[in-house]
């Protein structure tokens, strides 16, 4: 079984998609970004370049204003884009170049975290305990991969507040015959000395190998120091945020307060500030290794193969 994307049918419908959180992982996201693009050049039509530039300029801002820390939807935008500066081609031959180069993204990208997951996977021995946090495609691969492999382990799985998105994840093991012990974020340092090693995946990798993920992730790593736990981070190198290799931070999305509130919880919210950080930051120093599409590498290491996957991509 594969990891599959949501059949989209129009660049709206994948903006709605994202707006309504039924896309979900890193890798998903700039698949979802790349089926925009494609869609809008397979079913639209525009009078000359300005105007089709103009369209994919709203695409881009809405999807980046959504889901700001996904590197995913910018790399595809910035491939994209590079089509879009071919000065010498017609509307017609833009449009059909970015239609290749998004089915390179996608077929791309689902191959990747096929292949990356048969990696994970061989870090995965039989009677292990397996620590994760939240839900991710990749992750998601590496624990098939295993379980394919005819492994026995077990999958410690927090609820990833406040969406509790390992609910997905609890429901993708118990599927593939995954035993799966299923804790609240708050238990994580109780449970901990059980895992033999701790697995989570990433939404965007920097430039020095530290990763965003979903909010914990950056205190599990921590806590991985003290119960010297190895902590590995599944990813494609498709999430590297090149940017922050000019100096630009990673954007740590925060999200409504009403997710994590509801109305009457407090007699009144004079004086009282909620923030619901949706992300976190891993340093790359708390991070063992990255799984990936080219073996486990040093998180420090990573930046050395944007070069070959652009130019995979580009084809």
């Amino acid at each position: 079984m594969k990891i599959t994307d949501i059949k989209f049918e129009s660049a709206q419908h994948v903006i709605d998609e994202i707006r309504n959180m039924n896309v979900k992982g890193g890798s998903p996201f700039g698949r979802a970004a790349a089926w925009a693009y494609k869609l809008v050049a397979e079913q639209e039509t525009f009078s000359d370049k300005a105007e089709l530039t103009a369209r994919f300029d709203q695409i881009s801002r809405e999807m980046l204003t959504l889901k700001p820390t996904m590197a995913t939807i910018y790399n595809s935008k910035k491939l994209v884009y590079t089509i879009l500066e071919q000065e010498a081609l017609s509307v017609r031959e833009l449009q059909e170049k970015i239609i290749h180069i998004c089915d390179n993204i996608i077929e791309y990208s689902l191959e990747a975290v096929e292949k990356l997951g048969r990696y994970g996977g061989n870090l995965i021995q039989d009677g292990d305990t397996v620590m994760m946090h939240s839900y991710s495609s990749a992750l998601m691969s590496v624990f098939l991969a295993a379980a394919e492999s005819g492994k026995q382990f077990r999958v410690i799985c927090t609820e990833s507040r406040p969406l509790r998105e390992s609910r997905l994840a609890a429901k993708f093991l118990q599927s593939h015959g995954v035993a799966v012990t299923y804790i609240t974020d708050a238990s994580i340092w109780e449970f901990m000395p059980e895992a033999d090693l701790i697995i989570m995946g990433a939404d965007t990798i920097a430039w020095d190998g530290s990763v965003a993920n979903k909010m914990g992730t950056a205190m599990i790593g921590q806590l991985a120091l003290s119960a010297k736990k190895p902590v590995y981070i599944a990813s494609e190198v498709y999430k590297l945020d090149y940017r922050t290799a000019e100096g630009h931070p990673v954007v740590l999305e925060r999200r409504v307060k009403e997710e994590i509130i509801t109305e009457g919880d407090f007699d009144s919210m004079d004086g009282i500030e909620v923030i619901n950080q949706f992300f976190d930051l891993i340093p790359a120093r708390n991070i063992t290794g990255l799984i990936t599409e080219f073996g486990v590498i040093a998180p420090s290491l990573v930046s050395e193969y944007w070069k070959q996957l652009e130019q995979e991509m580009l084809g």
